[in-house]
């Protein structure tokens, strides 16, 4: 058989063991951020680790607070795990979203 028609399931299986990966484990609460280390402020990106785990276990809210921007890049992943050409095109605005939320968390603070 080719390849091919085993590369689907082998995605979704993927992507099944990695969210009960997200859901079963806790990340450890360390400062891993070296922006943030190095200034003090928030980087695009701070918080966004935590936010996956959260909502891997249905914890939309607290993602949210953590980085409110994480659901956007769950989907960014996802888009870019199967390849969509739909969510592909998604990649620039959405570059350009955390872009903002990152500027605007550093002048915020």
């Amino acid at each position: 058989m080719p390849m091919s028609l085993y590369a689907k399931p082998l995605r979704w299986a993927a992507l099944a063991l990695a969210a009960a990966v997200l859901c079963l484990y806790t990340p450890p609460n360390l400062p891993l951020c070296g922006y943030r280390f190095l200034t003090g402020h928030l980087c695009p990106l701070c918080g966004l680790t935590h936010a996956f785990f959260a909502l891997a276990k249905g914890r939309v809210g607290e993602a949210l607070r953590l980085n409110a921007l994480s659901p956007l890049a769950v989907v960014m992943i996802v888009g870019t795990f199967f390849a969509a050409p739909r969510i592909s095109r998604l990649w620039t605005p959405c570059l350009a979203a955390f872009a903002t939320y990152g500027l605007w968390r550093i002048i915020a603070r």
